[in-house]
């Protein structure tokens, strides 16, 4: 106890910065901060910190550490301040208050708008070419109750297509819950992403919107972003909640080509799909994929007419889709079999009254959906059954036993129906693409590997749906869930512009666990950098401290990204008040 009194404890001058000044850098390579005070209403005489600083560390925040705002300033003290956000800055300037109300400024400048304004710029200064544009959505659970953001008495269809020509405030509420919490309301965040990746639109929507509804929202947006040839030069990339009928004439109205799944619930989807395979004529495209393991595809082309416009379709086949969905199918096919046994099983130990019952009854189980699988058959045979006495007591041997003459059925399961269990296959282990590209432009192969770009707004979602930083944020307040997500979506746009440039250089970053990072995500380079410091000298200057492993990748990270080494030696200056 007592070394433990008088154990001498010394605060180090180092400070863990982290991949927080790089991404600071391509911050200010787009002119973030700045923008964002000039879009934003706020007195520059009244306010220490301007907004744009201030979500600026949110947006550091969520990139390296992923704190509750109401902790930001508590990591921020551990952190070099003026490195990061300015000269003259300290953590105190960041505290949950002036976060909060840089979000209020944010929402009552328009989120949506801001956002597009940021992202337009970055594609501007980067340099970012926008030839096609995945789209998707996702939904972010929130905890708490919201109670004035709903009527929680109000039905709530997920697929209800509402009116989009003026999007309504995002709403917390109950929908379609993509991360399986029903039990939770929730918000939409969508992202609409160029070919590698980089966000040049996004929303936070109603926890209650339709994917459909969305779609139709992007479509309009980009209508209103683009020129008519800009217009006709992007090809909309989305799954197949783009392809309803309403969404289908705006695109048309708009000259917008697209790529998209055609929906089972489109006729025309599995008439393509029959027509394919009774023609038996694919075209064998191998694997999209560099990956040693990726599944080989073949394709059919084929042709339908929706609404009187003649669009093109295109039916593939893929070698790993069609051994998961051999094995899917035997499974569907056994849990048919069980339940259709336990059906027959209840079935057998009823005796009915009639003959007309029990036929009703063999009627009723032959019409399962399960019976399309097997050869069945039910049998129908009269039978006495003996009832029990009415009076307690042994009976007399002269007396007669009481029966009853009812029916009974007998079900039979027989063998599986090979047709039946072709064509399902046929169906479950093909999808079709739906498109208005010329096939002498665009072959089987190039519309696969497009549409496999989806992948790229699948992987920003991570940042989107993290729980640490906002489940537990501003309960009674919807405005500032909705500027959060907007928040969240700016960081999502720094992160993919930060990883496109250390893609596209030719630099080759080393790797202590991988060599080299050959195609380097915006994951791995903040990894790889997490255990940078800086030490600030007596003279003002700062010196980098990285660990020996990892020194040869830092170096090449700062030249693959175009950064020069000041971003972790000298701090900005403060944004120009006006």
């Amino acid at each position: 106890m007592s070394n433990i009194l008088f154990m001498k404890l010394v605060e180090l001058p180092s400070r863990v910065v982290g991949a927080a000044p790089v991404i600071r850098g391509i911050a200010d390579a787009i002119g973030f901060v700045d923008l964002l005070n000039t879009l934003l209403v706020w007195d520059a005489q009244q306010c220490r910190t301007s907004p744009g600083e201030r979500i600026l560390a949110m947006v550091l925040d969520i990139l390296t550490g992923k704190s509750p705002l109401y902790r930001v300033p508590d990591r921020l003290a551990e952190t070099d301040v003026p490195l990061l956000l300015g000269r003259g800055r300290t953590a105190a300037d960041f505290t949950d208050d002036a976060l909060g109300r840089a979000l209020d400024k944010l929402f009552q400048a328009g989120p949506a708008a801001v956002f597009t304004a940021v992202a337009a710029q970055a594609y501007a200064r980067e340099a970012i070419e926008l030839r096609s544009g995945h789209w998707d959505s996702t939904s972010r659970s929130l905890q708490g109750a919201y109670r004035s953001a709903e009527d929680d008495t109000e039905p709530c269809d997920p697929t209800a297509v509402d009116d989009a020509a003026v999007p309504p405030r995002a709403m917390p509420r109950r929908g379609h819950s993509k991360d399986r919490r029903p039990d939770l309301k929730q918000v939409l965040l969508t992202v609409f992403v160029n070919g590698e990746g980089v966000l040049r639109f996004g929303s936070v929507a109603s926890g209650n919107t339709s994917d459909k509804t969305l779609n139709r929202r992007m479509i309009e947006e980009l209508v209103a972003a683009f020129s008519p040839q800009e217009l006709h030069d992007v090809i909309y990339v989305a799954d197949s909640s783009l392809v309803t009928k309403p969404n289908l004439a705006g695109l048309r109205q708009a000259n917008l080509r697209f790529i998209s799944r055609c929906p089972s619930t489109f006729a025309v989807a599995q008439t393509a799909k029959e027509t394919a395979w009774a023609q038996d004529a694919w075209t064998f495209l191998g694997s999209v994929a560099a990956r040693r393991d990726a599944a080989e595809y073949w394709a059919s082309e084929q042709q339908a007419m929706i609404d009187d416009v003649p669009y093109r379709l295109v039916v593939y086949r893929s070698s790993r889709l069609e051994t998961h969905k051999e094995k899917t199918l035997d499974q569907q096919i056994a849990n048919a079999r069980k339940a259709l046994a336990d059906a027959a099983h209840v079935l057998s130990q009823t005796l009915y009254d009639c003959r007309e019952d029990a036929a009703q009854a063999a009627r009723q189980w032959q019409a399962r959906r399960e019976t399309a699988w097997f050869a069945v058959e039910t049998t129908l045979h009269e039978e006495v059954q003996r009832l029990p006495r009415s009076r307690r007591g042994r009976p007399p041997k002269t007396e007669e036993p009481q029966t009853k003459i009812g029916w009974r059925v007998t079900a039979t399961i027989g063998a599986v129906n090979a047709a039946q269990r072709q064509r399902e296959w046929e169906r479950q282990a093909t999808f079709v693409l739906i498109t208005p590209l010329d096939r002498r432009d665009w072959d089987a192969r190039a519309l696969l590997q497009e549409y496999k770009g989806q992948v790229h707004c699948e992987r920003h979602f991570h940042f989107l749906k993290d729980p640490l930083f906002v489940d537990a944020l501003f309960v009674k307040k919807p405005e500032r869930v909705e500027a959060l997500g907007y928040v969240l979506l700016m960081a999502c746009l720094l992160y993919s512009v930060m990883e496109r440039r250390a893609r596209r250089s030719a630099v080759s970053i080393p790797s202590p666990a991988r060599r080299v990072l050959t195609h380097p995500t915006g994951h791995e380079i903040i990894r790889h950098l997490h255990s940078v410091q800086v030490i600030p000298l007596p003279s003002g200057a700062r010196q980098v401290a990285v660990p020996q492993r990892f020194q040869a990748t830092f170096l090449a990270i700062l030249e693959a990204l175009a950064l020069p080494e000041t971003v972790y030696t000298e701090p900005p200056n403060p944004p120009k008040r006006e």
